[in-house]
């Protein structure tokens, strides 16, 4: 079966890049072995929340990208969208130093918390330094990746082999011109070690709690709203040691445990019953910034430009790169605020031919890389 992208990794990155393509007018396979939102994405709060930082490149990008992501999810899936204002607290003084400064700056809308969940607050979210945005939402992360590849051909299959023969990639008996990667922090199918990444292990549980949550909470842990259901979702990226390919298995009460206990340092839930977990693993770029680009084959440029080895310079532009192949990664946990974004911009460059954008290519990791080769 001939398509022409293939997408392997059906995380909310390739979901929304199925979407995206699809909607553009290219037909798309999916790829997943554990299928639609299993890993970490299946795992997220999935909170469209913007990130408090202070000015530069990352800051600008994740502006832009909270902005779409909003308009994303309430025009196209509204009914996996709850929208409802925003909290975000300091959970440190230096984390109260950027709530302060991204206050002073940004101009999304915020106001003075209102009394009602000022009364819900413990003495420690009081008296932290904190934001109230008038608009937030929280998304359901299985329902609105599900219902982006609806009508979309899915394979659970494994990948273990990426083949290029006659200018199309080839995996499995599927063959596509464009191969796009979104298989976040497990194992790479390509030899591609310099590019920068860290897992961070993420653990949510669904409750019921008798107290009443009317806003989004970001403290110590993210705190869902109450939904129509009655459930509370709380979350973290809360575990930056454990892997899942270290062989131990996750203690899941010992995680929920910490989840609780970072919770009650925001507010008191009375009552609470825990109704489900959902664990994965997320992928972080060490720089903090998301990618999206083409993969240099490191081979075939060192061979070329072997000084690159003793740290001189070689424009990314004369890399090699592997033919029409492109790599979303590294969102850490704003997957879901960022896949709208990444995903618009990939549709530009695959079906319009409009250039990325160097900042976020994953090349950018490569020279540092290669200079430990020697």
């Amino acid at each position: 079966m001939i398509y022409d992208v293939i997408i392997i990794g059906a995380g909310i990155n390739g979901c929304c890049s199925a979407y995206t393509l699809s909607h553009a007018g290219l037909n798309v396979a999916l790829i997943d072995q554990d299928g639609i939102a299993a890993g970490g994405s299946g795992a997220a709060g999935a909170f469209i929340s913007p990130k408090i930082s202070k000015a530069g490149e990352l800051k600008e990008i994740m502006a832009e990208a909270h902005a779409e992501a909003l308009a994303f999810y309430t025009t196209h899936f509204p009914q996996f969208t709850l929208v409802k204002p925003l909290l975000h607290i300091a959970n440190s003084p230096k984390e109260g130093e950027k709530v302060e400064s991204f206050k002073d700056e940004t101009h999304i809308k915020h106001s003075n918390i209102p009394h009602k969940i000022q009364s819900l607050l413990s003495d420690e979210a009081l008296i932290s330094p904190s934001i109230y945005f008038d608009i937030g939402a929280v998304v359901d992360a299985q329902g609105v990746c599900h219902a982006m590849v609806e009508g979309i051909d899915f394979y659970p299959i494994k990948v273990e082999s990426l083949i290029q023969t006659d200018g199309l990639w080839q995996v499995g008996e599927l063959r596509a011109k464009h191969l796009v990667l979104t298989i976040g922090a497990y194992p790479k199918l390509l030899p591609i070690d310099y590019v920068g990444l860290r897992g961070i292990w993420g653990h949510r549980i669904d409750s019921e709690t008798s107290t009443h949550i009317p806003c989004i909470l970001h403290h110590h842990v993210s705190i869902s709203p109450t939904t129509k259901e009655g459930i509370v979702a709380i979350g973290a990226t809360h575990d930056v040691h454990y892997s899942p390919f270290s062989g131990e298995a996750y203690d899941m009460e010992q995680g929920r445990a910490q989840l609780l206990e970072k919770a009650s340092k925001t507010l008191k839930l009375n009552n609470i019953n825990i109704l489900k977990d959902y664990t994965g693993l997320r992928s972080g770029s060490n720089d903090y910034l998301p990618m999206l680009g083409n993969l240099v084959d490191a081979e075939a440029t060192l061979e070329k430009y072997p000084h690159l080895k003793h740290g001189e310079k070689v424009e990314s532009s004369e890399y090699i790169y592997y033919p029409n192949l492109t790599m979303i990664n590294g969102s850490g946990g704003y997957g879901f605020v960022l896949a709208p974004y990444l995903s618009k911009r990939l549709s530009a460059f695959l079906v319009e031919g409009k250039e990325l954008s160097p900042i976020l290519s994953p090349s950018r990791f490569f020279p540092r890389w290669a200079k430990r080769q020697s």
